[in-house]
């Protein structure tokens, strides 16, 4: 059995380390992808309901995967996406060239005071999500096959907008509600493919964030209720920097390598990294 002592000493370690975390300088990080999203977590015994926990996860011109920050908010919330984008941008943060993240209005509405210039990247599994939830279930693999093969195959944002509003269109009269989601975020789906197309299923969707989330689900489930909010973002930090360790990078290279031929790169000239790339609806 472990000593109550060793623990104490163990969970003072942790916290000391990321209270210095929490004041390091972001300047040192060249940006191009940045993802954000929430986790909600019972952080204090009388938390009811569960607490949001904001996350921002970039990935470097080397290829690196970097946690950026953790901050107490809602996911909905455009003021604690402020403060928090407010709070990496003065500890250094350069701006991105993409930004990813789910549909929620007040992520965006702060994003676009904090990062004018950066292109926005929707989820694509959750607007899918949201899109086959709108739709009788006998249609549902239809439309997802379609879907996710529009966005595999295109060679450009242009060629992906086209095939996406087409899918949109044959649904269009019948389940306008659900074809809504394509129709009123057509840009966003797409905004990945203006980036090298070797990152695609990187860069598509926030499942970067979404696979370390189930980590810290599982750790905190086994401590049930945090005894306070410090102790509670200390073991978050934790198990994301362990998580993140294990992870292979990607490759950065200036363009894309994968292309059919040379009117398909005429169709969509890659960017070049930094600065970031100007994208607006």
């Amino acid at each position: 059995m472990i000593a109550k002592s060793t623990v104490a000493r163990v969970c003072k370690d942790v916290a000391d380390r990321y209270a210095a975390w929490c004041q390091r300088d972001l300047s040192v990080h060249d940006l191009v992808y940045c993802y954000l999203d929430a986790i909600y977590l019972k952080l204090r015994p009388t938390d009811e309901p569960a607490e949001g926990v904001l996350v921002a996860w970039g990935i470097t011109l080397e290829g690196q995967k970097v946690l950026l920050g953790l901050q107490l908010g809602s996911r909905e919330s455009y003021e604690s996406w402020l403060d928090f984008g407010r709070d990496l941008k003065a500890r250094g943060m350069r701006a991105p060239a993409l930004i990813v993240a789910d549909g929620a209005a007040g992520i965006w509405k702060a994003t676009r005071e904090l990062f004018e210039h950066a292109a926005e990247q929707r989820c694509t599994v959750h607007a899918l999500r949201n899109l086959t939830s709108k739709l009788p279930e006998r249609l549902h693999r239809e439309v997802k096959a379609r879907y996710w093969q529009v966005l595999d195959d295109a060679v450009s944002a242009a060629e992906a907008k086209a095939g996406l509003l087409a899918l949109a269109g044959d649904y269009r009269t019948a389940y306008p509600s659900a074809m809504r989601v394509i129709d009123d975020n057509i840009d966003q789906l797409v905004a990945h493919l203006r980036f090298p197309l070797e990152h695609r299923k990187r860069t598509r969707s926030t499942n970067l964030l979404e696979r370390t989330f189930v980590e810290v689900r599982r750790r905190t489930k086994i401590i049930g209720r945090f005894p306070g909010e410090t102790s509670a973002l200390s073991l978050i930090w934790a198990v994301l920097e362990l998580a993140s360790r294990g992870w292979r990078g990607i490759t950065m290279t200036p363009r894309p390598s994968r292309r059919s031929n040379a009117s398909a790169a005429a169709k969509a000239p890659a960017p070049t990294f930094p600065p970031p790339l100007p994208l607006r609806r």
